[in-house]
């Protein structure tokens, strides 16, 4: 996976963050309520794992991007 793909999917994955925040429920059915809390809780720390394994993908290509401009420099 390259940079610019990483770069892609963590922002897909932040906006779906934001829409999981927007989630409120509805008051009215506290079971149901739990069960969307639940999973939307689950559903963010999925998002936040998957945000840091594309940070590790962009940091690495960054690197290797510094490490190919030197060696050119040389």
């Amino acid at each position: 996976m390259d940079k610019e793909i990483a770069q892609y999917v963590n922002t897909l994955l932040a906006d779906r963050e934001r829409l999981l925040d927007e989630r409120q429920d509805d008051g009215k059915d506290y079971e149901l309520n739990f069960v969307l809390k639940q999973e939307t809780e689950w559903e963010k720390s999925i998002i936040y794992k998957a945000q840091k394994s594309m940070d590790y993908i962009i940091e690495k290509e960054e690197g290797m991007e510094w490490v190919t401009q030197q060696t050119t420099k040389s």
